[in-house]
């Protein structure tokens, strides 16, 4: 055969005639049994087309062969079945053909020369995709062209669209990444798998250095994935995804909608994003990264721009491998995952499942996430929860917000910031632009609260400055741990339900650190716990109010998602309570008829330590409710927080520091327990907490020298029990 020893000089070379394995017949090759004959895939004791037929489509993953075929696929004999074995049992076939044939046989197949010594692979798996501009280049592993690819196809010259995972690794049995780099203005990433084919499919894409636009659809887009499908993003290169501001691209989801794909990258499957490279995905037309599954980010720099949301995932957001926790037995380093968001219109991060109580969440391991969104920085449908990390949230015009909302005048909008009915703050936004909202389960007419939106926070930092409420859920709200900086022209913190801060009996200062330099009411909700931790508020109204806002709308029926409470049904006051049971509060409320801590049920101080500054320092209901000082220490004063520049310390019986901070001047002492407290002089040593407070950190510990000691507060109720409406 003419062009025999061209066939030999290079694996690419014998992979470029595999097409003329079409027209050999089969033949055996020096061996009478099946199971033990090289190439024999079909184990039918012959090595023909047949064979190489099967190896390729078990390397596409579109058959399976078991142990037996398996070995005779190993071409090579190095325990792994891959296309170095099918080129070689291509070459096989090829070789034995050729040597079937006369010395100078009449030609049977087309004489046509290859131009080059090195001929372009006709056929081949792709794995790696580059864009060119106006055109897209595919490549084999060993770097050869491919020009017909078994699991790739091209369109309109630059629309890309995967049709198979690569095959596992026989050895380790990880499946290898798509490369894809390069740059084009008019193309399309697509992965669209046969689940018929291949339903466990898991694709992976590696963005190396890739700038991928287009102007009328999504310019990564994964329609179809058996399994899931993975944006890693290799360590040192930049990577661009943008649309425009025009989609065409739709399709007929399983309710026979017609839905209009709204992302820069969008994904129909669950989607893992992560890698040490930077991404950033600009969504000039909607969102940015949408995933109507469970998206994942494990790691890597992402930014995101985006017309309306950021970052969207509909079952769930994942923000940090929890392998990587400490808790779960991890080295606790997300020093490699970034994430930035900014919208002009629209949520940072979010997640939109309201129908299934065990989907909708948003949770944060670790890393650092930064969100300038117009609406609420994070919202989850159902559940938000983070464990660690540091996260930055601006939202609409801040916490200097000054214009009146809609909302405020009763608006029924149940996304608003303040939904059905008022809690008496004037500044409100007619938007929801809260900083972290897990919204829950309401009734089809969106107004009565069925189940969910709770909010479970246990590390971390977090810092707030928002024109609507700072953290808010229409469920419960447990803050266990973390470090917090909040700004608000709304509530600092709220819940619907029940809100707990700290641990019971944890007897610390420090597993929780809550710092409210502004704020409309500071804590609020129904039923209000504190058990450990150190919380200092500056508000303009209440800066504990269990059961609504100063219009006491608190003890109304609860408005829809997002809102604040309405004025329904009324509700028995005994379901609202403020139960005092550890840990440090400072309230500072402003000059006029605003409270410290405001309960419209009982005060129950069980243990802690507080500093109630404001007109009426503790107040509770009229319906034959109570303030009742069962343990703990309470300073009053009315002094307002012009001027919080005056030191008090709890002090014990042997004179030692128990914990000190800065508050107004003027101060009185209550105490159910053997406790002292001094105002002025000066505190060395201890241990300073509260570090966002800036100047208002807090010391635990520490001698105290100079001051002078507080005497029992006059405020009438006596140093108990109060009497039912009491007021200190």
């Amino acid at each position: 055969m003419k062009n025999r020893n061209r066939f030999s000089r290079t694996l690419a070379g014998v992979m470029a005639m595999a097409a003329m394995c079409a027209s050999l017949p089969a033949f055996e090759i020096g061996a009478s049994a099946a199971q033990t004959l090289a190439g024999d895939t079909t184990k039918d004791g012959a090595v023909s087309v047949a064979d190489v037929v099967l190896l390729q489509q078990y390397l596409t993953r579109k058959k399976t062969i078991d142990q037996q075929a398996f070995e005779n696929a190993d071409m090579n004999a190095d325990g792994r079945v891959n296309i170095i074995d099918l080129a070689l049992l291509k070459k096989s076939i090829i070789d034995a053909r050729t040597a079937e044939q006369p010395t100078d046989p009449e030609p049977t197949e087309p004489t046509t020369e290859p131009t080059t010594d090195e001929p372009t692979t006709s056929e081949g798996i792709v794995t790696s995709i580059v864009f060119d501009g106006n055109s897209v280049k595919l490549y084999d592993a060993n770097g050869n062209a491919v020009t017909d690819a078994t699991n790739v196809t091209v369109e309109n010259g630059t629309y890309v669209t995967i049709t198979s995972a690569l095959p596992a690794d026989a050895e380790t049995g990880k499946v290898p990444a798509y490369a894809i780099s390069g740059s084009s203005s008019n193309g399309q990433l697509r992965v669209n798998t046969d689940n018929t084919v291949d339903p466990t499919a898991a694709v992976e894409l590696s963005l190396e250095g890739l700038t991928l636009s287009n102007d009328t659809v999504a310019p990564i887009y994964i329609d179809n994935v058996g399994d899931s499908a993975t944006l890693t993003i290799k360590k040192g290169t930049e990577n661009t995804i943008s649309d425009g501001t025009t989609h065409t691209d739709t399709y007929v989801n399983s309710d026979n909608e017609t839905v209009t794909v709204n992302g820069a990258i969008y994904a129909k499957d669950d989607l893992k994003i992560k890698g040490k490279g930077t991404l950033t995905v600009n969504g000039n037309y909607s969102d940015g990264i949408v995933c109507k599954d469970d998206l994942k980010i494990w790691n890597g720099t992402i930014i995101v721009n985006a017309v309306d949301d950021g970052i969207r995932g509909n079952d769930s957001v994942r923000i940090g491998d929890p392998d990587i926790l400490v808790a779960n037995g991890g080295d606790g380093d997300y020093s490699n995952l970034s994430i930035s968001v900014t919208t002009k219109s629209g949520d940072g991060i979010k997640s939109t499942n309201n129908s299934d109580t065990t989907k909708g969440f948003v949770t944060i391991n670790g890393g650092t996430v930064n969100i300038n969104s117009y609406a609420d920085g994070i919202q989850a449908e159902q559940q938000f929860t983070m464990n660690g990390g540091d996260v930055t949230i601006y939202t609409y015009q801040g916490s200097g917000y000054t214009g009146s909302g809609s909302s405020s005048s009763g608006s029924t909008n149940p996304w608003g910031g303040g939904g059905m009915g008022t809690d008496g703050n004037s500044n409100k936004t007619d938007i929801s632009a809260k900083g972290i909202k897990a919204v829950g389960l309401y009734d089809e007419a969106g107004t009565t609260w069925q189940s969910a939106g709770n909010i479970t926070i246990t590390g971390g930092t977090i810092t707030v400055d928002s024109s609507d409420d700072a953290v808010h859920c229409g469920g419960d709200m447990n803050i266990t741990g973390g470090i917090f900086k909040v700004a608000s022209a709304d509530d600092g913190f709220h819940s619907d339900h029940t809100l707990t801060i700290g641990t019971a009996n944890a007897g610390t200062f420090d597993d929780v650190q809550i710092y409210v330099s502004k704020c409309y009411e500071g804590v609020e909700a129904p039923t209000i716990n504190q058990n450990s931790g150190t919380v200092y508020i500056v508000s303009e109204d209440d800066g504990y109010n269990a059961g609504g806002g100063a219009d006491g709308s608190g003890t109304g029926g609860f408005g829809g998602p997002g809102s604040g409470w309405s004025q329904g049904t009324t509700s028995s006051s005994t379901s609202i309570v403020m139960n005092l049971n550890g840990g440090l509060a400072v309230v500072n409320s402003a000059n006029g008829d605003h409270d410290a801590f405001d309960s419209n049920g009982d005060i129950i101080i069980n243990g802690g330590y507080y500093c109630a500054n404001g007109q009426e320092p503790l107040d509770c209901g009229d319906s034959g409710n109570t303030i009742s000082l069962n343990g703990g220490s309470v300073i009053t004063m009315t002094a307002g927080n012009t001027s919080l520049t005056t030191r008090y310390t709890f002090t014990d019986n042997n004179g030692n520091a128990i914990v000190s901070f800065l508050s107004g001047n003027g101060g009185g002492l209550r105490s159910g327990s053997t406790c002292s407290a001094q105002s002025g002089g000066n505190v060395s040593g201890g241990t300073e907490i509260l570090a966002q407070a800036g100047d208002k950190t807090v010391t635990i510990g520490g001698s105290i020298s100079g001051g002078s000691a507080l005497g029992q507060s006059s405020e009438s109720g006596g140093p108990g029990q109060g009497g039912p409406g009491t007021r200190w």
